[in-house]
C-alpha cells in the first residue's frame, strides 16, 4: 500500500510540473510535437502494453500455450509495415489527431466519420480499462473491486491527464514503461533463473507450488501453432489485431507527438522488436503459472489472472510489489492515452475547437462517463466498444491507401466511403450478434471486411 501511495505521488508531481508548461493546444494535445525518439518509444511501448497485452496475453497463454505469443507478434509485423509506409507521410501531414488525417487525405466527411467511431468506442474502452485497474487495486487492498476501487482509479487518471495533458501522459508513460519492464523481467529472472527451484511458495493458507524445476523444457510444447491456435487463426489475427498496430488510433497518436518523422519511425522500429521480447516474457510467465500455480490450487472463488496469482501467491514480497506496480503501470498507461486522445478528438474533430479549456472539460466529462459505465458492468461497455469493431475492417485499409496515395492520386469519395461502410459492417454485425444474442460467427468474417474495404479504396483512386 505504501508503494502505491509513493507511486501515485510521483505521478502527481509530474502532472503538476507539466501544468505550468502547457501553453497552447499543441502542448496539451500532442506534447508540443517536440518529443525525441526515446520518449516516443517509451510512450509507444507503455501504450501498447496495456491490459490486453499483459493480463490478456497471460490468460491466453494459460489456455492456448506458447501460441499466445502471436498476440503481440502480429503487432510487431504491423509496426514494421507502419515504419515502412506510414511513419513519414503521417508525420509530414502535420495533423493533431487521426481523424484530421482523414480530412486532409479524403475530406471533411471522412474526418467526422472516423472521429465518431473512435470517440464513441473509446468511452467504452476507457471504462473497461478503469474496471481492469480497479480490479487490480481491489486485489492489492484485499477486497473485491467495487465502487471505491473504480473511483480511485478514475480519479487518478482524470486528474493527471486533466492537468498536464499529453505532456504528462508522455512523461508518465516513460516512468510506467520503466517500472513495468523491471517488474516483468525481474519476475522472469526469478522464476527461470533457478531462484525458485525446490522452494515452496504461496500464501500461508495454501502453498501453490511444491517444486519448481522451471526450465523451459518443463512446459512441453513451445510450438508457435497448435491444435488450439492454428494457421487460420493466425491469418485472421494478423489482419484484425495487426491492423490496429499498423494504423490504430493509439499508436498513431504517438507518431504525432514526435519532433520529426525520423524520430517517429525510429520509435516504431525499436518498438517492433521490443514487443517481441515482451511477448515471450509475458507468455512464459503465464505458462509458468499455469504449470506450477494453477487456478485449481485456489479452490473455490472467482478465477484470477496468472499474473495476479504470481504477484499474490508466488513471488517473494519485494518482487511481488515490483510486479504489482508494473502491472498497474501497464493498465494506467493505456487508460490515460485513450482519455487525452478521446477528449482531443471530441474537441478538435467533432466540436471544431482547439481551446485547451474545452478539451480539459472534455477530459473530465469523458472520464466521468467512463467511470459511470465501469460501475454499471461489462455489458454496457461491450455495447459501446462494438463501434470499434468497425475500425479495423472498415477504416484501416482505406485510410492507409489514402495516406500513401496523398498528392499522387485523387480519390473518388463515394467509392471510398462505400468501402468504409461495407467493410465496417463485416466487423460490426458479428460484434452485435455476439454481444446481444450470444451468437458466434466465423472468425474470418472481419477479414472479408478488410478485403472489401481495401478493394473499394483501390478502385476509388484516380490520376490527379
Amino acid at each position: 500500500m505504501k508503494l502505491l501511495i509513493i507511486y501515485f505521488l510521483v505521478l502527481g508531481f509530474i502532472c503538476i510540473r507539466d501544468l505550468f508548461k502547457v501553453k497552447n493546444f499543441d502542448d496539451y494535445v500532442v506534447a508540443g510535437r517536440k518529443q525525441t525518439a526515446p520518449f516516443v518509444f517509451m510512450s509507444l511501448m507503455a501504450t501498447v502494453l496495456g491490459a490486453s497485452a499483459t493480463v490478456g496475453i497471460a490468460a491466453r497463454a494459460e489456455s492456448i500455450g506458447f501460441a499466445a505469443f502471436w498476440w503481440l507478434a502480429v503487432g510487431a509485423i504491423g509496426f514494421w509495415f507502419q515504419a515502412a509506409f506510414l511513419s513519414k507521410p503521417v508525420h509530414d501531414l502535420d495533423v493533431r489527431t487521426l481523424p484530421e488525417i482523414a480530412e486532409k487525405t479524403v475530406g471533411k466527411t471522412g474526418r467526422k466519420l472516423v472521429a465518431l467511431i473512435i470517440a464513441v468506442s473509446w468511452i467504452g474502452i476507457i471504462a473497461a480499462q478503469f474496471a481492469a485497474v480497479a480490479g487490480f487495486i481491489g486485489l492489492v487492498l484485499g477486497h473485491d473491486a467495487g465502487t471505491q476501487s473504480v473511483l480511485i482509479t478514475a480519479g487518478i487518471v482524470i486528474v493527471y491527464t486533466l492537468l498536464g495533458g499529453q505532456l504528462s501522459v508522455v512523461r508518465t508513460d516513460a516512468l510506467q514503461f520503466g517500472i513495468l519492464t523491471l517488474g516483468f523481467f525481474a519476475a522472469a529472472v526469478y522464476l527461470f533463473g533457478g531462484f525458485a527451484n525446490g522452494t515452496a511458495v504461496g500464501t500461508a493458507a495454501h502453498s501453490v507450488v511444491e517444486s519448481t524445476s522451471a526450465g523451459l523444457a518443463t512446459f512441453g510444447n513451445l510450438a508457435l501453432l497448435n491444435e488450439k491456435f492454428g494457421f487460420a487463426d493466425l491469418v485472421v489475427m494478423l489482419f484484425t489485431v495487426g491492423g490496429a498496430y499498423f494504423l490504430g488510433p493509439d499508436v498513431i497518436s504517438r507518431n504525432l507527438v514526435a519532433k520529426d518523422a525520423s524520430s517517429a519511425r525510429k520509435a516504431v522500429v525499436a518498438g517492433s522488436f521490443a514487443i517481441l521480447v515482451f511477448s515471450v516474457v509475458i507468455v512464459l510467465l503465464g505458462m509458468w503459472t499455469a504449470t506450477y500455480a494453477p487456478e485449481t490450487a485456489h479452490g473455490v472463488g472467482p478465477a484470477t489472472n496468472p499474473l495476479f496469482r504470481l504477484a499474490s501467491d508466488v513471488l517473494p514480497l519485494p518482487l511481488a510489489a515490483l510486479l504489482s506496480v508494473g502491472l498497474l503501470s501497464a493498465l494506467l498507461s493505456s487508460a490515460d492515452t485513450c482519455l487525452i486522445n478521446s477528449a482531443a478528438i471530441f474537441g478538435s474533430d467533432i466540436l471544431n475547437t482547439r481551446r485547451i479549456s474545452i478539451v480539459r472539460l472534455l477530459v473530465v466529462a469523458i472520464g466521468v462517463i467512463a467511470t459511470f459505465l465501469a460501475l454499471q458492468g461489462k455489458d454496457i461497455i461491450g455495447l459501446l466498444t462494438m463501434a470499434y469493431s468497425v475500425y479495423t475492417p472498415g477504416i484501416v485499409a482505406p485510410l492507409a491507401v489514402a495516406i500513401v496515395s496523398y498528392k499522387k492520386f485523387a480519390i473518388k469519395k463515394s467509392l471510398w466511403y462505400a468501402g468504409v461502410c461495407i467493410g465496417g459492417l463485416f466487423g460490426l454485425v458479428p460484434a452485435i450478434l455476439a454481444s446481444t444474442v450470444k451468437m458466434q460467427t466465423p472468425s474470418y468474417i472481419p477479414l472479408i471486411g478488410v478485403a472489401v474495404s481495401l478493394v473499394f479504396a483501390l478502385i476509388s483512386l484516380k490520376k490527379s
